[in-house]
């Protein structure tokens, strides 16, 4: 076991120094092609309290960002200049020709790929996984951590911080919670009317917390949430939905049901057992017809995805 760790640390060494001399260099010969102005311009930092409590000082007007996280739609709604993103395999609808000038850099960001892209800042929505990772980042440029699955107006609040940006966030999330407004208003909710959000992925069955697509249909506008799911979930800190079977579906099935389902056969097939299996016919809401099947490309609140989202959910909802 020990040698085992002796020859990982040794690796880690290797990579480290091989990152410096490559950083080393590369960054001699950009420095060689930009002139004395351009060079001042891009060395302006900023302080920054990073949202571990950490002060840092970041790039003042970052040319060159790479973001490791999935709500890669805000950088983009707000114009950030993305270089590299593990971008998703499957590419969600709202998300088509978007792409374009921005590097596949892998999960969770391959540093080779990371370092020849020169960086200014990193971005890390991952810094929870893995601390050594985080280290070797920083040795490519200033790398800050990110929580990508705080509700939509926390995570643009925070990109507004880290970009100078704090009049166009606040402006975004002035628009889009008008939209959200216009929207419930068409579906007129009645008081404490409930939903809940089912998840199929696989064989497995989940209920969703107030993220993702739970941070759009919940809310002071939106539906009211099931006591269960209030309590097993929401009120857990750091739970952001749980596994269930169908034996305890009415316990936190609410007044309207979203059912998400992965794009693949296996998910596919369990998800049409379930709403052909008894248990679920017995629910009040299956009763009414207030079920909305959903693609799992809707599983988000970034904000590319929610200029479509508020106009198509009112849809969804009609066509039951």
């Amino acid at each position: 076991m020990k040698k085992h760790r002796g020859k990982q640390m040794i690796l880690w060494a290797g990579s480290f120094l091989l990152l410096l001399i490559l950083s080393a260099c590369s960054t001699s010969t950009a420095n060689s092609n930009v002139s004395d102005g351009q060079k001042e311009e891009s060395e302006k930092t900023v302080p920054y309290k990073t949202i571990t409590g950490e002060q840092v000082e970041i790039p003042a007007n970052p040319k060159r960002v790479v973001y490791i996280g999935q709500t890669i739609g805000d950088f983009l709604v707000m114009g950030i200049p993305i270089v590299g993103n593990n971008l998703p395999k499957d590419t969600p609808s709202y998300y088509e020709g978007k792409f374009e000038g921005i590097v596949d850099i892998g999960n969770p960001g391959d540093l080779e790929t990371i370092l020849t892209l020169k960086p200014d800042l990193i971005i890390n929505g991952y810094y929870k996984a893995e601390a050594d990772h985080n280290v070797a980042l920083s040795k490519i440029a200033t790398t800050i951590p990110f929580n990508p699955a705080l509700p939509y107006t926390e995570r643009v609040k925070e990109m507004g911080n880290i970009f100078g940006k704090q009049e166009e966030a606040a402006q975004l999330i002035a628009k889009f919670e008008t939209q959200s407004q216009e929207m419930f208003d068409k579906l007129t909710l009645a008081e404490g009317e409930t939903a809940t959000v089912f998840y199929q992925l696989g064989k497995t069955l989940y209920v969703m917390g107030d993220r993702s697509f739970g941070a759009i249909i919940y809310g002071e506008n939106g539906f009211a949430v099931p006591p269960a799911v209030q309590k097993n979930i929401i009120d857990v800190e750091g739970v952001s939905f749980v596994t269930i079977s169908e034996e305890v579906l009415s316990k936190f099935a609410g007044d309207h049901l979203f059912v998400l389902v992965q794009d693949d056969d296996e998910s596919k097939t369990a998800a049409d057992r379930l709403l052909q299996s008894p248990i679920w016919g017995t629910l009040p809401a299956v009763k009414k017809g207030n079920v909305s099947l959903i693609s799992n490309e809707w599983n988000t609140d970034n904000l590319l995805a929610l200029e479509q989202l508020f106009k198509e959910l009112p849809q969804w909802m009609h066509q039951q």
